[in-house]
């Protein structure tokens, strides 16, 4: 009788803690949900901005003097826009990727959808392209469009999605090795194409190459450096000048904008009326510099000579500067941070 009781004390010790443990396996599954999901909107804010790598290419065109054989890096400017797809599931931007600081000359627009992968664990970019790249152009400022998308309007190559993963710091983002691949229509060759990327609170670097099945660069930065991409800030306010410049009369015609719209990383815009359109013949950029043989990184303003490009005068102050302006008295501009959404242009 004694071994009896002392056998079923046993099992119901077992069973308890097999409860336990049952009850503990579900804890942590929820855990890690509560994990992934914190991580997924931490993503989130960070990637839903505008980034620029305008200082990385004029850091780079400045070393080439030097260094004839340094690759620089294209100019670059990327709009990720939050939009969402109803006839997808998960989370959806519409991103438009332009160079040299031209809104004008995209390179690239494309519909990215992110999901959990359960499996692997990490969160799964799938790129889209558009059937009809006329229709969405532009789609962040015509957000009806995507309620009206359809999955026949975009195409996908399988193994092109992008993994990414947060390592207690920033997230890293990497495609299968190989696994994206297309034949090009130039040289009838397969092209593999690999990336690996990275996301922090304020930038975005993006290392994409590709090789053709010998191994042969098609492209990429041969040396591994990755575009380093900054999230921007955008500036509102005012500005004008008088029509001639300093030579004119005090008395000579203004030209005069109260509606400014520029980003913090190299973007230049044009001084001309706002009502008539009429040019001043100046131009005026916002930029986060640090200039050779200096330590200090600067938050440049100034004043561009439309008809030879350059910068005939500049201020400069602490990158973190909320605010600033420029008084020559025939020209004056002032600028601040943009008050609602900063890190996009609309």
């Amino acid at each position: 009788m004694k071994k009896i009781i002392a056998a079923l004390c046993v099992a119901a010790s077992l069973a308890g803690c097999a409860s336990q443990q049952g009850t503990s396996q579900v804890a942590a599954s929820a855990k890690e949900q509560d994990v992934d999901t914190i991580q997924e909107a931490l993503f989130h804010q960070w990637f839903a901005a505008e980034f620029d790598n305008h200082e990385q290419h004029w850091q780079d065109n400045i070393s080439k003097e030097n260094d004839p054989e340094l690759q620089v890096h294209e100019h670059i400017h990327h709009v990720f826009a939050p939009l969402a797809t109803p006839a997808l599931e998960g989370t959806t931007y519409f991103v438009k990727q332009y160079i040299n600081g031209d809104p004008s000359k995209v390179y690239r627009q494309r519909l990215y959808q992110f999901v959990q992968n359960e499996e692997k664990g990490e969160l799964q970019l799938n790129i889209y392209r558009f059937k009809d790249e006329v229709k969405y152009a532009d789609a962040h400022l015509h957000p009806e469009l995507y309620q009206t998308l359809t999955p026949d309007e975009i195409t996908t190559y399988p193994g092109c999605e992008v993994y990414w993963r947060y390592n207690g710091e920033y997230f890293d983002g990497t495609m299968g090795h190989n696994s994206c691949s297309i034949v090009s229509k130039r040289s009838g060759k397969k092209i593999f194409f690999n990336d690996t990327l990275r996301l922090t609170d304020n930038e975005i670097w993006i290392a994409d190459k590709a090789a053709d099945e010998e191994g042969n660069y098609v492209f990429g930065n041969k040396a591994g450096i990755p575009h380093k991409n900054r999230k921007v800030v955008y500036f509102t306010g005012w500005g004008g000048t008088r029509i001639g410049g300093k030579d004119a009369p005090d008395d000579a015609k203004w030209v005069f904008n109260r509606d400014l719209l520029m980003h913090n990383e190299g973007q230049i815009v044009a001084l001309q009326d706002a009502k008539t359109g009429e040019k001043s013949g100046y131009s005026i950029q916002l930029a986060l510099l640090t200039y050779q043989n200096t330590s200090d990184p600067i938050f440049k303003f100034g004043l561009i000579d439309d008809a030879s490009r350059k910068t005939i005068t500049y201020i400069w102050s602490d990158r973190t500067n909320p605010t600033t302006g420029m008084n020559l008295r025939w020209m004056q501009a002032g600028l601040k941070i943009k008050a609602t959404r900063p890190h996009f242009g609309f």
